[in-house]
């Protein structure tokens, strides 16, 4: 299960030369780690830049929540949907009222066709999270996400893959659709079968990435 929304990096794109005007329109927002910044009916229609930190997006039913995706540096997102935004850390945004936004891809049509390419990933991504929820079972959402985890984000040791996943287990069982409790047994029986090893506190090894995957494709 992928965790992060894009694989185009905005700020990439924004700090290349021809872009430095539009950079400058952007202001900078600070926040403190795990504060909801961005909610369902917020006031200002904005487009915002992930220029540092993590933030969780996620979308609030009843009693339960069910995360999309993390925003990464290079993300972009706007304030006005139906999904709440919160940091996982210290977060520093470039936000930009998306009247200006849309006034700037008028003046530059390179911007322009990368900011569509953007909203089509987005879309796609919508449907693989759908696609995810809907025919994947808890042990392989979460298989998936250390995979993704694995390949993303993963060092090499002799020992095999590690990986670092700076979420508590509540915040990964919203990330996957889950309990804080399905979560814990079901990383318990993997530490147990031996796919995952735990090194230290939130830090993992997994031995086999392919074991790992044939763990997520078969049946407890």
């Amino acid at each position: 299960m992928k965790t992060r929304l894009l694989s185009i990096n905005l700020l990439n794109e924004l700090e290349r030369p021809e872009n430095a005007d539009f950079l400058a329109e952007f202001t900078e927002h600070r926040h403190a780690g795990k504060s909801l910044i961005y909610s369902p009916g917020h006031d200002k229609n904005q487009v915002f830049v992930v220029k540092t930190g993590r933030l969780r997006l996620y979308l609030a039913v009843e009693d339960k929540d069910f995360s999309l995706a993390i925003l990464e540096p290079g993300d972009i997102f706007v304030s006005h949907t139906r999904a709440h935004v919160q940091t996982i850390e210290e977060v520093t945004l470039l936000v930009m009222p998306i009247s200006r936004l849309h006034s700037y891809m008028a003046s530059y049509p390179a911007l322009s066709t990368t900011v569509i390419r953007i909203l089509g990933e987005l879309l796609s991504r919508s449907f693989s999270i759908i696609d995810s929820l809907v025919f994947k079972d808890i042990r392989q959402r979460l298989t998936d996400f250390f995979l993704y985890e694995a390949e993303n984000n993963g060092s090499r040791s002799q020992d095999g893959t590690v990986v670092r996943i700076d979420l508590t287990t509540t915040q990964l069982a919203a990330i996957i659709g889950s309990s804080r409790q399905t979560v814990s047994t079901i990383i318990g029986a993997m530490l147990k079968d031996g796919v995952l090893a735990r090194w230290q506190r939130n830090v993992y090894l997994i031995p086999n990435v392919d074991l790992l995957r044939n763990y997520g494709n078969t049946r407890a």
